[in-house]
């Protein structure tokens, strides 16, 4: 794959292809530093690069405040839970509209000297608008309304419009179908002018997710329909539905299955030398809830979002160790959530680990941290949290080294240059991965695609397949494309196990069939769309924007759940209020577009400030008559 800084080339905005760069300068007849024609290969290229769908910002803010508010992840720091201090705002799709906004301008330029020139570049227009929308649609999710239509335009308009308008959500979201509609019309039809078929400009790997494969593109634009489709479902169901009939009828463009290598999904990669963040975002800890749910069925995605603990049988036999040299003094503990896992023997008065007891490795080094408020300061939780600092720690060899008991989130699926030390006994010597690696993202897949679709046949869409169908195939696309991008990412244990003790995590032999015969994840007419929901939920779990708004739009996880709950935050069964949006703020006065962001507040109802029963209270528009958190579907 090529390397990022050739890939970007000369793709910034304003510069030019140098092939044949004499010939150009000679047309121009003037100094080369001021050529003003860029390549729009080149600005596809740029648009690509600048579409980043999960940087640090959003983990950093939103995606780590959504990722506590879902149950998803726990802090110890969880007293102003609901109470986001900061958020990293709108403005992320202006960072691809504004590449989109020049390459319409150069085809326009480009159609009035040559109409046939210009039409070589139909297919890229198109593909840069899905990017565009996919941006936009995350955008407006958390905050509303928004510049979108007259955006980023200043530039290309006399007099330059400094000013552009906020869209409202339901104008928003009415532009997004239309672009995905004409996109895909675009990417899915020959471009002919004056009768004649032009052929398209090659992208070739200057498109580094799908090479320029329009039929590729087309599917992604046109299944891209659904993630409109389902937000819609509570203001416009009729709409909903039949945006998901029309997505089904263009059948050789759904993205349900997710080919080889995982081709037909969205996969991101930059480039050999691209890590995605050179920051650390720490989300947490998995909940136990959550993780708990995910090991008892033998949930494969388990291994591949969250990191096993550092218990393994090296670990295990240096706490024995220590118990056996310090006796009554040693305060070093095994939790007892642990030690039932553990089989040992007696030899000589002291413990020597045999192996583990059901279900075996991997399944027995993943586990949740509560996630009651001040769980930490619980006696119940005291194997879970180890207030005094002296459980977790194991001394030996003249070496002191703490151990996580727990199972954070995997970060290796988020940045490809951290470096992971092998958990060991005090003393042994040091084994490290610190390889950097290109990083994988997925962005949009198969498993998503299936899993809305098998919602909107229950709630009523005419669809081709069952609804059993998708869902079964949604799950085994998420899992099997959750397993690609884990190997491609090569996180910890998926290539190799550290001792002999120890398995692998990559996707086993008959483990896929395994997991479609347990309760919660087969559809048989009792609680069918909670269990869609919740797999929604599993899917998204990397994707943390989706997943808060698929627990908003659902109200699942539910309180009453027979399967995977939602737990009060609260140990006194007192509600806990969430919020529904991430907060706004006042604004500066001398922004030139400052009266247009004070009458979108004002039209949308939305108050300044983080609190979280005004956040709960003041929905964005979709959200309106979507039901509570915990209180389940309200089709």
């Amino acid at each position: 794959m090529m390397k990022l800084k050739y890939l970007l080339g000369t793709a910034l905005i304003g510069s030019l292809s140098f092939s044949s760069c004499m010939d150009k300068f000679a047309e121009i007849n003037t100094d080369p530093s001021i050529v003003t024609t860029p390549d729009i290969r080149y600005l596809f290229t740029q648009g690509l690069n600048e579409f980043i769908p999960s940087d640090y910002w959003s983990w950093y803010y939103d995606f780590t405040n959504m990722l506590h508010w879902g149950q998803v992840t726990v802090t110890s720091n969880t007293n102003l839970l609901n109470q986001p201090a900061n958020s990293s705002g709108t403005g992320n799709v202006l960072r691809v509209l504004k590449i989109m906004r020049e390459i319409d301008y150069q085809i326009q330029t480009m159609s009035e000297e040559d109409p046939v020139k210009a039409a070589q570049y139909k297919y890229v227009q198109a593909m840069m608008k899905t990017l565009v929308v996919y941006m936009g649609i995350q955008d407006t999710d958390m905050y509303g309304s928004m510049p979108y239509s007259e955006a980023a335009l200043a530039r290309y308009t006399d007099p330059a419009l400094l000013t552009p308008k906020y869209d409202t959500q339901e104008e928003m979201f009415t532009s997004f179908d239309e672009d995905l509609v004409q996109a895909f019309k675009t990417l899915s039809n020959p471009v002919v002018v004056n009768g004649e078929s032009v052929s398209q400009i090659s992208l070739g790997y200057q498109d580094y997710v799908y090479q320029g494969d329009a039929k590729k593109w087309a599917t992604f634009c046109n299944s891209l329909r659904l993630k409109v489709a389902v937000r819609l479902l509570h203001v416009n169901k009729k709409r909903a539905l039949e945006i998901a009939q029309e997505v089904t009828n263009n059948s050789d463009y759904v993205l349900t299955a997710n080919g080889t290598d995982c081709s037909n999904n969205f996969i991101y990669n930059q480039g050999s030398e691209w890590y995605h963040s050179q920051e650390d975002p720490t989300p947490g800890y998995g909940t136990k809830v959550l993780i708990d749910f995910m090991v008892q069925n033998q949930d494969p995605r388990v291994r591949f979002f969250f990191a096993k603990n550092d218990l393994n049988s090296k670990v295990i036999q240096a706490f024995f160790d220590s118990e056996a040299e310090l006796g009554d003094k040693c305060e070093s503990k095994i939790p007892d959530f642990i030690m039932d896992k553990i089989d040992y023997e007696v030899v000589n008065g002291k413990k020597v680990f045999k192996g583990w007891k059901a279900p075996g490795e991997p399944w027995v080094r993943y586990y949740g941290m509560p996630l009651t408020i001040n769980a930490s300061s619980d006696e119940a939780y005291t194997d879970y949290y180890d207030p005094t600092g002296k459980l977790h720690k194991v001394k030996l060899n003249d070496t002191e080294l703490t151990y996580e008991v727990a199972s954070a989130m995997q970060m290796e699926m988020y940045e490809g240059n951290r470096d992971y030390t092998f958990p060991d006994a005090p003393g042994a010597e040091i084994v490290q991965d610190k390889t950097d690696r290109p990083f994988y993202a997925m962005y949009f897949s198969a498993g998503e695609v299936n899993l809305y679709l098998a919602e909107l046949k229950l709630v009523g869409a005419t669809l081709p397949q069952s609804a059993q169908t998708y869902f079964n195939d949604g799950i085994k696309n998420s899992v099997e494309a959750w397993d690609y991008i884990a190997g491609a990412n090569h996180i910890p244990y998926y290539d190799n196990a550290f001792d002999a003790n120890e398995a692998t995590i990559g996707l086993k032999n008959g483990e896929l069939d395994a997991l479609l015969t347990k309760d919660a994840y087969k559809l048989n007419g009792t609680d069918d769309l909670e269990k869609v929901y919740i797999q929604q939920r599993l899917n998204f779990i990397f994707m943390p924007n989706d997943m808060y708004v698929s627990m908003r739009r659902s109200g699942v996880p539910t309180k009453t759940s027979k399967y995977l709950k939602f737990e009060n935050f609260r140990k006194d069964g007192a509600d806990y209020i969430l919020p529904r949006r991430c907060p706004m703020f006042s604004g500066d006065p001398t922004d030139q577009n400052y009266n247009n962001y004070q009458q979108a507040l004002k039209d949308e109802g939305f108050t300044i400030g983080s609190n979280a029963e005004v956040l709960n209270k003041e929905r964005v528009w979709y959200d309106n008559g979507a039901p509570e958190f915990g209180a389940g579907p309200n089709f």
